[in-house]
């Protein structure tokens, strides 16, 4: 398949998604990947009174969100099955 990278030392049909993979983590529904620090994203949101009408920056902090079944390029075992 063109675009797919498959990690070095990979095996074929050995189990390395991220169901298996000790990064692997929940927030609320969503599977997310542990293996860095969360992504900082800066959003500008409205202020409340007094200052209607006028924009303040509003960090979020989240890891990224993953797909259980892909193949994990920085797998490290010892995830829940």
């Amino acid at each position: 398949m063109a675009g797919l990278i498959i990690p070095a030392g990979a095996r074929p049909g050995a189990a390395r998604s991220c169901r298996q993979c000790r990064f692997h983590g929940l927030e609320g529904p969503d599977v997310v990947c542990r293996r860095y620090p969360p992504q900082v994203t800066v959003v500008m949101v409205p202020q409340p009174a007094p200052r209607v009408g006028q924009l303040a920056p509003q960090p979020f902090a989240t890891f990224p969100p993953v797909v259980p079944e892909h193949v994990c390029g920085e797998f490290a075992a010892g995830g829940r099955a």
